[in-house]
């Protein structure tokens, strides 16, 4: 017993992880691979293992690189003959996608599920920082209450999951945000280059790292605000130096040299990804990825083309590449629904809605709780307090004025910051330490804390369809959001069981990203359909992304799009993604 007390948080941590990891593993068993992965994991082991960055350039290459590690060892088969022959472009990351996960004898299931663990093992350390950057603030119990909320949080483990970008960014940007925040606390080299690492591994995770610009803009401008305690020696200690003039002077060195660090990692980082790729080929990569005679496009390819010519440079050339191109993405929009209506142009109130019904209830009050007992519960300094919260609030703002509505995964940074904050509530549930006008609330805080573990634990394994009791769960979502909030293609396997447990011999399908997919598991059962054939008879598989969205195509689609089974009662609702439906 002496040894558990010495050790009980340590086993805390391994148990929660623990239980964590065996959550995302088995619900990730019964998901099929969704539309991204079938671009993402191919061009992780063709970076790997190729030296060349041709395909998937609009995304940086970590997380796919640690996705096909496992690949590399277990030795699939890769198409390199179709990799190398650029046709019908240089970038054919979807056909050859299709071709490593489906068409050359690859076991597909093995595949995916081996490229998913590196993410999972993503996530349990993301989670262990989260107990540590709140353990350092507010203790060992916060810490593990923080742990708790991160544990069971369905959108964490949702994204733990795939082979994306997202969850990835979520722990690049935290990490990021605590370097920084020790950095400050005790300026001194070593913490510098650390957190000049930090800012070069969010670089090399997705572009939009590019929060971190507005982000450090404002801790920079709060350090020059903080009042100083006393005279300091060291340059970079003056980052706390009472005198303005010296916080700005070390405040401004300290940033600069964390973007150089941060920029040379990058750098560095890309050199193994191009080394093996031609000029040739990054110049038409360059040329079929930003098409257009003005704007961004032409400015761009004036800028990248000659980088591409010099085997030092091209590395940052093949940077900026997907950085442009995610520029043009955000700029063109792309297609979205939002409670009945849909649009390429997106909305300024998608993400706070979005938030509203994909975040637990639960979670929601005890962010309410802790506001409510603000005066009460133990608190930091202004700017420890504020510094939680900047990166968030740039985030959301940004998402606010952005085009680009795409889930609460572009949103899925900020739950980590909010487990800090709410995690302070655990002070209250030591009895010991109650004043009497605080008897009542620990109750009701580990009432909530239940209810949040339980959503956790019902809504397996449907994680990525999570929807609160707001809009009546999972199986309702798809009146509200669909896309990566819903229906990403996960749920294939899962028809596929369904088809076979009842028996049907026919099905028509209609499902998101397409039919290749569907066809491999269902075989001569299946009967591809879209839109444009207008009615089916009988047994009818659709996408809840096809469903909604097809309003959006409505023009293109011959003037036909689903809204004729508006009316019509599904038979079931496959994982909240796929909408079966008997049609006599």
């Amino acid at each position: 017993m002496g040894y558990l007390k010495k050790h009980i948080i340590a086993f805390a941590i391994i148990t929660l992880l623990s239980v964590m990891f065996i959550l995302m593993f088995f619900s990730s068993k019964g998901d099929s691979n969704i539309v991204d992965e079938v671009a993402h994991i191919p061009a992780g082991i063709s970076y790997i293992t190729k030296g060349d960055y041709r395909l998937n350039p609009e995304h940086p290459p970590l997380i796919k690189d640690l996705a096909a590690i496992p690949l590399a060892l277990a030795g699939f088969t890769f198409p390199t003959e179709m990799w190398l022959a650029n046709n019908p472009v240089v970038n054919n990351q979807w056909e050859i996608g299709w071709a490593y996960l489906y068409k050359i004898g690859n076991n597909t299931d093995l595949m995916v599920l081996l490229a998913r663990i590196p993410i999972m093992l993503i996530s349990l350390i993301f989670g262990y920082f989260v107990f540590r950057w709140t353990k350092e603030l507010f203790g060992n119990k916060a810490g593990i209450f923080a742990l708790i909320l991160f544990v069971f949080s369905a959108n964490i483990i949702a994204h733990s999951r795939f082979v994306t970008t997202d969850l990835g960014i979520s722990f690049a940007l935290f990490l990021s945000m605590y370097l920084l925040y020790r950095f400050v606390q005790k300026p001194n080299y070593q913490n510098l280059l650390i957190a000049g690492l930090g800012f070069g591994l969010t670089l090399i995770t997705k572009f939009s790292a590019a929060v971190l610009a507005p982000t450090f803009i404002i801790i920079f401008i709060m350090l020059l605000v903080r009042k100083g305690s006393d005279s300091k020696r060291g340059l970079l200690e003056r980052i706390n130096d009472r005198s303005i003039k010296k916080r700005l002077y070390s405040s401004f060195i300290s940033f600069f040299l964390i973007a150089v660090i941060g920029i040379l990692t990058m750098w560095i980082f890309y050199i193994p990804h191009t080394i093996n790729m031609p000029s040739s080929v990054q110049k038409d990569l360059i040329e079929e990825s930003l098409p257009g005679d003005e704007g961004i496009a032409k400015l761009s390819r004036a800028i990248l083309i000659p980088l591409s010519d010099n085997q030092i440079t091209k590395p940052l050339g093949q940077w900026f590449l997907g950085f442009f191109m995610v520029t043009s993405h955000v700029e063109g929009g792309h297609d979205a629904f939002l409670w009945g209506q849909v649009s390429n142009q997106g909305w300024w109130y998608y993400y706070p809605l979005t938030l509203l019904i994909k975040t637990p209830i639960p979670l929601m009050l005890l962010m309410f709780l802790v506001l409510l007992l603000w005066r009460r519960l133990e608190k930091k300094d202004w700017f420890t307090e504020t510094f939680i919260w900047v990166l968030p609030i740039v985030l959301m703002a940004m998402g606010i004025q952005g085009k680009l509505c795409l889930g609460v995964r572009y949103m899925l940074p900020l739950y980590a910051f909010m487990f800090i904050f709410i995690a302070r509530l655990a002070t209250i549930i030591d009895l010991k330490k109650i004043t009497n006008n605080l008897r009542p609330f620990p109750l009701i805080v580990i009432i909530l804390i239940v209810w949040y573990v339980l959503e956790g634990i019902i809504i397996y394994p449907h994680y990525l369809a999570y929807y609160n009791q707001f809009v009546g769960g999972y199986k309702n979502g798809y009146h509200y959001l669909t896309d990566s909030n819903t229906d990403w293609g996960q749920d294939i396997k899962r028809l596929k069981k369904y088809v076979d447990d009842n028996e049907i011999r026919e099905i028509y399908v209609d499902v998101f990203p397409g039919g290749f997919e569907a066809k491999q598991y269902l075989g001569e059962k299946m009967i591809e359909w879209h839109v444009q054939n207008g009615k089916p008879t009988g047994y009818f598989a659709l996408s809840a992304t096809f469903y909604q969205n097809s309003r959006l195509k409505k023009d293109s689609n011959s003037g036909v799009d689903y809204s004729w089974l508006d009316n019509i009662e599904p038979v079931t609702n496959i994982g909240g993604s796929i909408l079966i439906y008997n049609l006599k």
